[in-house]
């Protein structure tokens, strides 16, 4: 077997503020241990004391290329302490979201500016077009949203429909590299990839992101503080962004259904005023360590992003594994109230009272899932905690499917079973 590997991440220009940061900020500033008294974990969870938090290494981790990083910060990710994995999210929400300029000259909030990711190809542009994408072209103008979950189940596909909430995915070079190069976006194309391969193996590097946008009308206005953008004519709000990034191989790639071995890290962030959103994180959440203000002003100022908003921003929580410790007992629990909000329980529309959040990016995830003997993706489902390959997926108008009865692993990579028709 063997496998694609992306190529090297596009250099960014940066502005020579940010240079300057970079010169100008100790490492040791961002690392400064503290009481943490918001940190939450479970008993025997992963964490460990302030004291052996490994420090962040140079302060060029801002502009090293996307594999270089993930390979140098994987021991931090994917290590005991809670904070130290709270660090790694907010320094790939400082990377993904540098700030470039909108030759349309509105940006993000009037600023005239947007995130980076903004320029990434999105899902239309990796499985709904033969044409090579451009990295370092103008950001896009237009939304192009993905099929949303809750439609994927329904049997509709989502659209940018005036009262819809939309959900982007975007992804880095390394990330659609291999996609592209592997044959990876259309279903015929899968079927040869695994006429020759066990498994999809995404390259050390690969980054996906999930932006989730709610248009603004005049009954739904957007919340104060929150960061908005114009696609075309109508002006939509960003309520949050997923965060997975490839940190680290497998031994084995064939066992991702069942391997508590971490290799990729999540991350979820989301508008810290959305309704319910702090009970959510307080109560239901199994992995969050909320790092100092001062840590997070730091982090931003880095970037030269202090003052464009990012601060109304934080995460929900981090996940590397199925369970806690990989013990195989607590699952993992990791959401936005928006984006999975159907994994809330009682009233999914009310997050402020929920009881129960369902929601496990890595569980869920793992069972992406391609069938060569049946030319059959597996279907969506929400599991939480860890798998066997007895898991199996129940349908009123199809038959049970096993994720042991011939389903190969596609390396946790959801859109090429949403995408690739």
């Amino acid at each position: 077997m063997h496998r694609v590997t992306g190529g090297p991440t596009m250099p960014v220009p940066l502005p020579v503020s940010l240079a300057l940061l970079l010169v100008a900020v100790p490492a040791a500033t961002l690392c400064t241990p503290s009481s943490d008294p918001g940190a939450k974990a479970e008993p025997g969870a992963d964490a460990a004391p302030a004291s052996e938090r490994p420090p962040i290494q140079g302060s060029d981790w801002l502009t090293i290329p996307d594999e270089e990083f993930a390979a140098r910060f994987a021991d931090m990710a994917f290590g005991e302490s809670l904070l130290d994995r709270e660090r790694v999210a907010w320094m790939w929400f400082v990377r993904v979201n540098q700030l470039i300029e909108d030759p349309s000259g509105r940006g993000m909030s009037g600023t005239g500016k947007v995130p980076l990711w903004m320029a990434w190809p999105t899902d239309p542009d990796t499985f709904g077009s033969r044409k090579r994408f451009e990295f370092g072209a103008p950001p896009r103008t237009e939304m192009q949203p993905s099929a949303e979950k809750t439609d994927l189940e329904a049997g509709r596909i989502a659209t940018a429909a005036p009262d819809a909430s939309n959900e982007e995915v975007n992804r880095n070079k390394v990330s659609y590299d291999y996609l592209v190069d592997s044959g990876l976006t259309t279903q015929a194309d899968v079927a040869t990839f695994f006429e020759t391969h066990d498994y999809v193996n995404m390259p050390i590097g690969s980054v996906e992101l999930k932006a989730s946008w709610l248009q603004v009308t005049e009954g739904s206005p957007a919340p104060t503080g929150a960061l908005t953008f114009a696609f075309g004519n109508q002006v939509y709000w960003w309520r949050g962004l997923h965060v997975q990034a490839k940190m680290r191989l497998l031994d084995d790639p064939s066992t991702v259904f069942t391997n508590e071995d971490p290799s990729w890290f999540w991350a979820t962030f989301e508008f810290n005023g959305n309704p319910g959103v702090r009970h959510v994180r307080e109560t239901l959440i199994t992995q969050r360590a909320p790092l100092p203000k001062a840590e997070i002003a730091a982090l931003l100022d880095l970037g030269g992003m202090k003052g464009f908003g990012f601060e109304s921003y934080a995460p929900n929580g981090t996940q590397i594994r199925f369970t806690v410790g990989g013990r195989g007992k607590t699952p993992v629990i990791l959401g936005h109230t928006d984006m999975e909000d159907f994994a809330g329980l009682p009233n999914v529309a009310q997050p402020q009272y929920w009881t129960s959040f369902q929601a496990s990016c890595h569980s869920c995830h793992a069972t992406a899932s391609y069938n060569p003997a049946t030319d059959q993706f597996i279907p969506f489902s929400v599991p939480t905690g860890s798998l066997n390959l007895g898991y199996n997926i129940q349908s009123p108008t199809a038959p049970t499917v096993y994720l042991g009865q011939g389903f190969k692993p596609l390396d946790f990579m959801w859109p090429i079973v949403f995408q690739a028709k």
